[in-house]
């Protein structure tokens, strides 16, 4: 990383500082793409059990419980459009927007310009991605924080600037409200970046981050109430956490299935363009120059693994927590980092248009089948509903019976339905 921030000597070669023009054209472009890409195949009414959940919480509370943030901004939309489900499936493509940007921003610190627009461009058209960009979902927060906080601590690295802290301090203040194990899994990165910094700006900085933190929670249990909040976390924590963990469980039951399911999720997201992975790592770590954006890179992604596979890994979004480092990986194995000879040939462009190709015909062609047992509906079940039929396909009441933990049911509850901006619980007439 030390000519990470040396002139350009083309127009192509590397260059992290970016314009306030660069950045508002890229965001238009990407929003842009976004919508054209994620409205047609929007998810018309919500499908998981998750969605249902959602739209009965911000009907109880203006600022509900554990995704205070994300919840009070889709009820804000979704009034303002006069539909609440449609409130969320905006809310979620503009983050994915900002996610992607968020993505673009933080390679331009690693490789140079169309190395970092091309393999977000990868990135943007990922069945697990673009899914995501069309439901009732906040998994995307994921990618924009954690995407924007490594680009930050790669450029104070060396080149310390004053708004660093700051703005990484409220990025993650605003993803701890988003999803609350974004501040859980990306607080370490955070503590590197103030860490990097005189002490009394790291001082005023993680201040900052408790304030805003404390600001939403305190305005939530004021609005939901300390007994009502303590009470379904403990709840929560014990059927979702320790029921599910390696702690009741044991290794089989519970982390050898978590580790296919993470593996599944990592390979429906990534596809092809996981097999530059290792060449990106070795390009990382074969130099000594480069040890501190291994480190960091390693330091991203521990966290959540560590989560992921003692307490619990459910749906494919959970993925989004290692694709910040994994996309950098993808890209540095496929031109190079920085300005090394690896980038200066026209081959990494013709490899990204045929991942992206892939990708993208994955997505729009692959048709979940939920009707047999086995692996194939297992899989499907699990990961393969990230496609452009899973996003309009209701998923049948029962769960995937080769990788399912022994504490799980075997037939789920039946879904209900959704009319007329109402939840109408499943009966046998329905």
């Amino acid at each position: 990383m030390t000519d990470a921030l040396t002139l350009p000597q083309s127009a192509d070669e590397l260059r992290p500082n970016v314009a306030r023009r660069e950045l508002v054209i890229a965001f238009v472009l990407t929003a842009l793409f976004v919508l054209v890409t994620r409205l047609p195949f929007a998810r018309p009414e919500p499908m998981e059990w998750d969605e249902f959940g959602y739209i009965v919480m911000i009907t109880e509370n203006a600022l509900p419980m554990h995704h205070t943030l994300f919840l009070a901004l889709a009820r804000i939309i979704g009034n303002v459009l006069g539909e609440p489900y449609r409130g969320f499936v905006v809310l979620d493509m503009a983050m994915s927007a900002v996610a992607l940007v968020s993505v673009w921003w933080w390679l331009r610190a690693l490789v140079r310009p169309s190395i970092a627009a091309g393999t977000t461009f990868l990135l943007a058209v990922s069945p697990t991605v673009w899914t995501y960009g069309a439901m009732a979902g906040n998994y995307t927060g994921i990618i924009a924080v954690g995407s924007f906080l490594l680009g930050i601590l790669v450029r104070t690295w060396d080149n310390p600037r004053a708004w660093h802290p700051y703005a990484a301090a409220v990025a993650l203040a605003f993803g701890t409200g988003y999803r609350q194990d974004i501040g859980t899994f990306w607080t370490p990165i955070l503590a590197l970046v103030l860490w990097r910094h005189r002490w009394k700006t790291a001082i005023f900085a993680g201040l900052l981050f408790v304030v805003l933190n404390l600001a939403w929670l305190v305005a939530m249990l004021s609005d939901v109430g300390w007994a009502h909040y303590r009470a379904k976390s403990q709840e929560f924590a014990h059927t979702a956490g320790y029921m599910n963990s390696a702690f009741y469980l044991g290794f089989r039951d519970a982390t050898a299935r978590y580790i296919v399911k993470l593996g599944l999720a990592v390979v429906w997201t990534f596809g092809p363009a996981l097999l530059l992975v290792p060449t990106g790592l070795w390009r990382v770590v074969k130099s000594r120059a480069n040890w501190r954006l291994a480190a960091i890179m390693l330091l991203s992604v521990l966290p959540a693994l560590a989560f992921h596979l003692i307490i619990h890994f459910g749906v494919p979004g959970y993925i989004f927590h290692y694709v910040p480092a994994l996309i950098a990986l993808v890209a540095i194995g496929l031109g190079g980092l920085g300005t090394s000879p690896q980038s200066t040939t026209s081959r990494p462009m013709l490899r990204l248009g045929a991942l992206a190709t892939i990708s993208a015909f994955v997505f729009l062609a692959y048709t979940p089948d939920y009707t047999r047992d086995g692996v194939r509906a297992s899989f499907d079940l699990s990961v393969g509903r990230c496609s452009r039929v899973g996003l309009v396909l209701r998923t049948p009441d029962k769960l995937p019976n080769v990788w399912r933990t022994a504490n799980s049911a075997s037939v789920k509850r039946p879904l209900p339905h959704y009319t007329d901006g109402r939840i109408v619980p499943a009966t046998p007439l329905n």
